[in-house]
């Protein structure tokens, strides 16, 4: 009998044991997970706060950048803010803003209601007789009023562009038929384009030197 008790006190040490290193085993796991966790959540911390401050510097050129070549707009015209801030929105969505502001600065100094003697309307200075049925035809525009909208006339000046150089493979060659012959129209559209470009690069101001002369 005594040797019964004895063993079966062995057996319930031993059991105890037993549960007190498990208990043990799964406590230093849990620390251990704990511990994992904390590392782990600063440097996902960190690495999302880095993609956050990356996007708002992107944010804040493009911001700077729409702000320097507003304002070098603003000086080299007499439209409005909010009229030049519109044509650099519409020209943004364009293959090259800075040339589609360019030909809007020669053509029409920022006016969405110019009107040449030519018969040009528009920002980019579009001649509804020559363009208007293959306009509505590709349903850039409905109507010839469409063409005194900032962004129907910039769609239809790209479009009239973009089929010159495809035809002369030459953007010089495009510029002088854009213009309908004119031999120096192209020389004042680059001169543009160049202190647009400038202009988005820096703060200061740059003379537009009366490349529209």
């Amino acid at each position: 009998m005594i040797g019964n008790r004895i063993k079966n006190r062995l057996k319930g040490s031993l059991r105890q044991a037993a549960l007190i290193r498990y208990i043990l085993a799964g406590f230093i796991a849990a620390v251990g997970l704990t511990v994992s966790y904390r590392a782990v959540t600063p440097f996902e911390s960190s690495n999302a706060g880095y993609l956050l401050s990356a996007h708002q510097r992107v944010s804040d050129f493009r911001e700077a950048t729409r702000r320097a070549v507003i304002k070098w707009m603003e000086e080299n015209s007499h439209m409005p803010q909010q009229v030049l801030s519109s044509v650099y929105g519409a020209a943004l969505k364009s293959v090259n803003p800075d040339l589609v502001l360019a030909i809007c600065l020669v053509e029409s100094n920022f006016n969405p209601r110019a009107e040449s003697d030519k018969g040009a309307v528009g920002l980019m200075g579009v001649v509804p007789d020559v363009w208007l049925d293959e306009l509505k035809e590709h349903g850039i525009v409905r109507a010839r009023e469409d063409l005194y909208s900032i962004s129907d006339n910039i769609a239809s000046g790209g479009y009239v562009l973009e089929r010159y150089i495809a035809a002369s493979g030459n953007l010089r060659e495009a510029l002088l038929r854009y213009s309908g012959g004119d031999s120096e129209y192209a020389g004042k559209v680059m001169r543009a384009f160049g202190k647009i470009s400038m202009a988005r690069r820096q703060d200061e101001s740059i003379p537009v030197n009366s490349v529209r002369n």
